[in-house]
């Protein structure tokens, strides 16, 4: 990170990201009518860049608090290594380190699965820390729509079945006629999850999210 943000900081910027994304999608739904500027393949397209979007900065969000925990706790892997550092930042710089990939900056890890980055936090901040307790809200809903990311990420055969097989299974459980064609953007938009679209719903969780893992 080129400048240190506390963890109030790191949440409100995440939360104003939610917050744009949501005005953009807003303009976005405007044009879902008859002889709108846009298609309805426009908006399945724009509803998936959208997500990919939401779900990037969640995914930076958390390694950065995970850093910033890292960094500054007493009981961290880190402070029982090292008991006097360099310098104020230097902390900071070694649990960057730490949670990169060896090659850094031509490989990285991935830190889209939720249920890693809180094993990752059970091994160098121990038990109680904030991503494992109290349990995150909704955290099955999380793994469920990090398969809708890889769908739309990766595109690979692997991951367009298992978002289809997700569409089917519950809490969804499209019909299967409806399944036909389904693609990540049509999902997004036309199926309604908690009395709105999956992807308004998304960015709700998330916030909700931010604010568990953040007060």
């Amino acid at each position: 990170m080129s400048e240190v943000m506390s963890q109030q900081q790191l949440r409100d910027e995440f939360r104003n990201t939610l917050n744009h994304i949501s005005g953009v999608l807003t303009k976005v739904l405007a044009q879902a009518v008859p002889c709108g500027a846009l298609s309805e393949s426009d908006i399945h397209t724009l509803a998936e860049g959208l997500f990919l979007f939401a779900f990037t900065h969640w995914e930076q969000f958390t390694r950065n608090l995970l850093i910033e925990d890292l960094a500054t706790s007493p009981t961290s892997e880190l402070h029982s290594a090292v008991q006097q550092f360099r310098d104020a930042d230097a902390a900071r710089r070694l649990a960057t380190k730490l949670l990169s990939h060896p090659d850094h900056p031509r490989k990285f890890i991935e830190w889209s699965d939720y249920n890693e980055v809180v094993a990752r936090a059970n091994e160098l901040l121990g038990a109680g820390n904030r991503f494992a307790t109290p349990p995150l809200p909704r955290r099955e809903h999380l793994e469920l729509l990090r398969r809708v990311r890889n769908a739309i990420a990766h595109r690979s055969d692997k991951a367009l079945a298992s978002f289809l097989n997700l569409c089917e299974d519950p809490p969804f459980s499209i019909p299967a006629a409806q399944i036909a064609g389904m693609t990540p953007g049509r999902f997004l938009i036309a199926h309604i999850w908690n009395g709105q679209p999956v992807l308004r719903d998304t960015l709700a969780l998330l916030d909700s999210a931010a604010r568990h893992l953040v007060p």
